[in-house]
């Protein structure tokens, strides 16, 4: 199995409530260094292959119309940026990989080959990109725009992105940096090119000004589940970060992403899937248990509806608590689109107000608790029937929640010979990518 965990560069995870927990960011605080290169270093003891960060901009205000809920209980808010964070984690850690998410949307394709390229060398390259097609009219306000692109205009957009980086990426030839000191050449011109690239919505005349790092570009990470999502997931994507709260969902999402992969002229086993899971393991089975009621017990009634409506871009204070979910209108949404599929397939007939408890608890996704061996057996389970390759885990408190899976869990998957004993390869992407 492949094994990641996804955070936020910020106080709040995907659990609404959890940095209240007696025990959170106890000794730390969430925006000092000493804080991640902590959960470095434990990260690293477990050989996981790599911290993801999710990465948003502005703030959620969709929920009554304005951002109070996101500010008062910190709903992926505030957010730092992550890309800083990279070269920190490696630095401390000796086999850990970092994904960053940077947008399609609003930063320049220069701008993102010029830092992935950077980070691919200040991280030794143990670096992956999130490519994000961003939603939302408060990010888009935050960047000179007065209203958000289509989801099919964004998805052209990201397409025409991508080729830009490619391109600027493949600027310089392999052999084209010599550094010949008598010769007094640094790298040789006839082996750096300009891209001259004029599209519909980029002009951009290269060459990339940094030289080619130890990966030559980062790992392309991609987690959109719409229909254009999917297809940019079949051109593009190595590793596809898939949400289903059932097997049977799983199933059927692979499917979708092995048919996307095909129609690209691409292989379905070139994708590995990596299930967004919620897991709470401890000692014994009412321990575990124990942790993920604490953890419902801090999630505010208003938060997972608050969250929703800014991942959905439905203002679901307008709702009656009591529709059922597949008569919200999530279908239509400019947002999550691969995560409202997955609450249309597997919570349909269950009201708004219980699905919200549960979304602010973690989002959905597969879901275990007790002891490792008791977790160990359902991930199995998961891990065969699904087709996919491993598990993103969210967080609940931090960093307690990293460190039980790190101590409780990783020793049972090593014992069961599902997980490496030691980090293998130099790079990120010859841990993620390499055949199994």
């Amino acid at each position: 199995m492949h094994l990641a965990f996804v955070l936020g560069h910020g106080p709040s995870q995907h659990s609404i409530g959890a940095w209240s927990l007696p025990r959170a960011y106890r000794g730390f605080h969430y925006a000092q260094p000493a804080f991640w290169e902590h959960l470095a270093r434990t990260l690293d003891r477990g050989c996981i292959d790599m911290l993801f960060f999710a990465d948003m901009y502005g703030v959620y205000d969709g929920f009554e119309g304005k951002m109070d809920a996101a500010v008062r209980y910190a709903i992926q808010f505030p957010l730092h940026d992550p890309a800083p964070l990279a070269p920190l984690l490696t630095r401390a850690s000796t086999g850990l990989g970092v994904g960053i998410s940077v947008s399609t949307t609003y930063v320049p394709p220069y701008m993102t080959a010029r830092t992935m390229a950077t980070l691919d060398h200040l991280t030794e390259g143990r670096v992956a990109w999130n490519v994000v097609a961003s939603y939302g009219r408060n990010a888009a306000a935050q960047f000179n725009m007065s209203e958000e692109l289509s989801k099919e205009e964004r998805y052209l957009r990201a397409e025409e992105y991508m080729q830009v980086c490619y391109k600027l990426w493949d600027s310089w030839e392999p052999d084209a940096l010599v550094m010949d000191r008598e010769g007094l050449t640094f790298a040789d011109p006839a082996k750096v090119h300009k891209i001259h690239h004029k599209g519909e919505y980029f002009q951009v005349e290269g060459p990339l000004d940094v030289a080619p790092g130890p990966q030559g570009r980062p790992v392309i990470i991609q987690a959109g589940g719409s229909g254009p999502g999917m297809a940019f997931a079949g051109r593009h994507a190595e590793v596809h970060f898939a949400t289903s709260s059932s097997l049977d969902g799983m199933k059927e999402h692979r499917v979708r992403v092995n048919e996307s992969a095909r129609a690209a002229g691409r292989a379905a086993e070139d994708i590995r899937i990596l299930w967004a899971s919620s897991i709470f393991v401890g000692e014994t089975e009412a321990e575990a248990r124990a942790k993920d009621e604490a953890l419902r017990a801090v999630v505010p009634p208003e938060g997972g509806l608050a969250l929703m409506s800014g991942h959905f871009g439905v203002d679901f204070s307008t709702l009656p608590a009591d529709v059922a979910i597949e008569e919200t209108g999530i279908e239509e949404t400019p947002g999550m689109q691969g995560v409202a599929n997955m609450l249309l397939r597997d919570y349909r007939g269950q009201t708004l107000a219980e699905v919200a408890r549960m979304y602010g608890n973690g989002m959905g996704g597969f879901r275990a608790i007790g002891t490792a061996s008791q977790v160990a057996d359902k991930m199995e389970e998961a891990y065969e029937a699904s087709g996919g390759h491993g598990f993103m885990f969210r967080c609940g408190e931090l960093p307690g929640s990293i460190a039980d899976v790190v101590d409780l869990l990783v020793p049972e998957l090593q014992r069961r010979g599902r997980f490496r004993q030691a980090y293998e390869g130099d790079t990120l992407r010859e841990r993620l990518l390499a055949d199994d």
